[in-house]
């Protein structure tokens, strides 16, 4: 110990610009460490004498408060050598042992001013200064936890953010940074994945002056002291976070513009739907469109229960309704275990317990949304073939799809773009909240143009918008299976048949090819940024590797097309056989992946390379006989379930739910102070808020923007698009397939 103490003091003493007060500070407090024998303490005041530091220099301030190394935090020395509790418990955090760290770590800064601030904090530290025992007190000390997968050291963030000292005419402001320690020794396992990562993150507190530059500086000085040069310390500027003035910009104020405007025209619209429910006023084209953005009016089709029952698809709002509650509550579980957690090792024991499969099966909930917009639109696609015997103009149908998506969706990135970094505050803010804006200000015009699932997949501006455009690619290009299949059945059936064996194909030689996961493994430290996860962005949301439910939807809607339109009766035993595949092939699918989380179990390339497109194959048939038997009455309690009123203002509001989920999920992780201790319990408690607040934000988006739009489209295609949807009288029919299709297709 003594030779630390001595080469600590030594490289303090050489340092250019070194502060000699600090110095003398730490020689008074050796000085009085009882720890040290007669012979050492000689020593060290022969070394401290050479040094030019007096021994008397602690006599300057004899009330000066001493801490002491042996005796804990919570005492204090007076001038009579009396050691006592210290009154104020801010005062007597620091050891000596600190105190050399953080000297040594100061005098390694290169920057002038950050160093002499540097010395500025030692001093008040030395001379229990409040401010200065706060600024110490908000960082994390001595990593706890490595060896059970504690990474988040995050210290106190508020305490940080809320020291100022403004003595001196220069004043010490508190930044509070989040630096990244790397392990160099050894090469990161290749063989064996799990939540902990080669590397941990350590919250330190120090002046706003300095940079992130000098911030890895002393950090690595600190590391230096204690664990010679075994860590690299990487610190850039989004993880150091200072409390700066709300600051606006013309895009901000754009955003609030349209924000303000629309709820204006909501609140007028509201005040006229009174007006006209008072007055009795009669309903026309031109009260409809006034109505569509009425509070009144969207909200009550939000909670209307009433569904069209003609085709027997009520089925198909449950499982939408069902499918979007699993996907949110999957994303919050993703975002917990890949967040800040005290004992990661239990995420990893969490994702190989096949009960917890459904957790981990959000890949399978998107293809069952690919699957309801492909089956939804070729269902509604062949009805008005029937009815316009082919004369049917597809381009409408394409534009108004695109002005239906689109106004809520750009609403939302526009919202990541301004706003969102401004509503909060946090340790992770800046790696979560403000690198997804920089990302948005990068790329918003491939999401709008559905096209961010090829181009700059590394800067994806909204981690879950991939789906918007994988359903938009396949969209424009399922008017060719359907109408091969209504006016050609042989040739349409060989299409369809081909198509369905590329979709198979394609992904299984790209596994092979690239020795590919077999589906997404939601490993933790792999899941951190979705946009620097190689599986993710090359493979995951490529349009290619999603086309099997998609193009299964497609042939399932023409399957019960023509069931109902040619009144086929199912015999018993196919009902038996179509249950029971149904039951095991969903069975299967849903628990298979669990398999792939066992340490136990090495999988070859040959079976990822099966099981990519397979599983989704057999999923894609479960989800086709679900829905098949349920439209044709032999849903049983299953259909009966699925057809619950109470499922369908749920389902209504999913593809608002599906754009700000993310916003929830971002600000949970961004804000949070502490690590979570993961349990089955704080998961599903968080997971069950994470849902509330999911679907109470998508309420806002849907009655301001989507649910008005929605109305107006239908008006418009009512008074200038007659010839290419049915006519007033299957007008309920139109408008249920209009909602479904615009909603199941987009959310995930």
């Amino acid at each position: 110990m003594l030779k630390i103490v001595l080469l600590v003091i030594t490289a303090c003493a050489v340092t250019a610009d070194t502060n000699i007060e600090v110095l003398k500070r730490l020689a008074s407090i050796l000085e009085d460490t009882k720890s040290l024998d007669a012979k050492d303490l000689a020593k060290l005041y022969r070394a401290a004498q050479e040094l030019g530091l007096s021994s008397d220099a602690s006599q300057d301030n004899v009330t000066e408060r001493i801490i002491h190394k042996d005796q804990g935090y919570n005492v204090y020395a007076d001038e009579r050598g009396t050691i006592a509790e210290s009154p104020d418990y801010a005062s007597s955090v620091v050891l000596a042992s600190d105190l050399l760290a953080l000297t040594n770590a100061v005098g390694n800064v290169e920057d002038k001013l950050c160093r002499e601030q540097g010395y500025r904090f030692l001093d008040g530290l030395l001379s229990n200064k409040r401010w200065a025992l706060k600024m110490f007190d908000a960082s994390a000390k001595s990593p706890q936890g490595l060896l059970f997968g504690s990474s988040y050291h995050l210290g106190n963030f508020d305490e940080c953010m809320d020291v100022s000292e403004p003595g001196d005419g220069v004043t010490v402001e508190g930044q509070y940074c989040l630096a990244t320690i790397k392990w160099k020794e050894g090469e990161e396992s290749k063989k064996i994945r799990t939540g902990r990562g080669e590397s941990l993150r350590w919250a330190v507190c120090v002046p706003s002056v300095c940079d992130a530059r000098s911030v890895e500086r002393f950090v690595g000085g600190v590391l230096k002291h204690s664990v010679s040069n075994s860590t690299k310390v990487v610190v850039i500027e989004r993880d150091c976070y200072t409390r700066r003035p709300l600051s606006v910009n013309k895009l901000d104020i754009s955003f609030l513009v349209i924000i303000i405007f629309f709820g204006v025209v909501l609140i007028l619209s509201t005040i006229y739907e009174i007006y006209a429910i008072r007055s009795n006023k009669k309903d026309s084209n031109t009260h409809d469109l006034i109505v569509s953005f009425s509070l009144i009016n969207n909200i009550k089709k939000i909670l209307s229960t009433k569904q069209n029952n003609s085709l027997g698809l009520e089925c198909v709002t449950g499982i939408r309704a069902l499918a979007m509650i699993f996907i949110v509550g999957g994303h919050a579980c993703l975002f917990i275990g890949s967040g800040p957690v005290m004992d990661a090792t239990a995420w990893d024991r969490l994702i190989q317990d096949p009960v917890n499969a459904f957790m981990l099966n959000n890949a399978l909930l998107v293809d069952t949304f690919l699957f309801l917009s492909a089956f939804l639109f070729s269902r509604l696609l062949l009805i008005e073939l029937d009815k316009r015997r082919g004369r049917l103009n597809i381009i409408p149908i394409l534009v108004f799809r695109y002005i239906r998506v689109t106004p809520a969706y750009f609403i939302v990135i526009l919202f990541y773009m301004t706003w969102l970094p401004k509503v909060g505050e946090g340790p992770l803010w800046g790696n979560r909240i403000q690198l997804e804006q920089e990302r948005c200000m990068d790329t918003w015009w491939a999401n709008i143009l559905y096209i961010n699932n090829y181009v700059r997949t590394d800067r994806l501006c909204m981690f879950q918008s991939w789906y918007l455009s994988v359903d938009t690619q396949m969209f424009f290009v399922a008017p060719i299976f359907i109408y091969s299949m209504w006016n050609w059945r042989r040739f349409g059936s060989i299409v369809m048949a081909l198509g369905i064996i590329v979709s198979i194909i394609v992904p299984s030689a790209i596994t092979f090819k690239n020795h590919l996961d077999p589906t997404i493994l939601f490993y933790a430290k792999e899941f951190t940024d979705f946009a620097t996860n190689f599986y993710f962005i090359e493979a995951y949301i490529r349009t290619h590797m999603k086309m099997t439910p998609y193009l299964m939807g497609l042939l399932t809607g023409y399957i019960l097309h023509r069931i109902q339109t040619e009144n086929y009766q199912f015999s018993k035993v196919l009902k038996i056989f179509g249950w029971t595949t149904g039951i095991i092939l969903g069975t299967v699918t849903s628990f298979s992946i669990s398999l792939f989380y066992q340490d136990w179990y090495q999988y070859s390339t040959i079976e990822a390379a099966a099981f990519i497109s397979l599983h989704k194959f057999a999923w894609s048939i479960a989800n086709g006989w679900l829905i098949i038997a349920c439209a044709t009455g032999n849903g049983g309690p299953l259909g009966k379930f699925l057809a619950w009123r109470f499922l369908v203002p749920i389902a209504k509001l999913t593809f608002c739910a599906y754009l700000v989920n993310g916003v929830v999920e971002l600000y949970y992780v961004g804000q949070l102070r502490h690590p979570l201790h993961i349990t089955f319990f704080t998961i599903t408690a968080n997971a069950i808020s994470h849902l509330v607040l999911t679907f109470f934000l998508a309420l806002i988006l849907c009655v301001m923007f989507e649910s008005p739009l929605h109305g107006i489209e239908k008006i418009l295609l009512r008074m200038f698009a007659r010839p290419v949807l049915s006519d007033n009288a299957t007008k309920k029919t139109e408008d249920e397939f209009s909602r479904n299709t615009s909603q199941s297709r987009l959310d995930t």
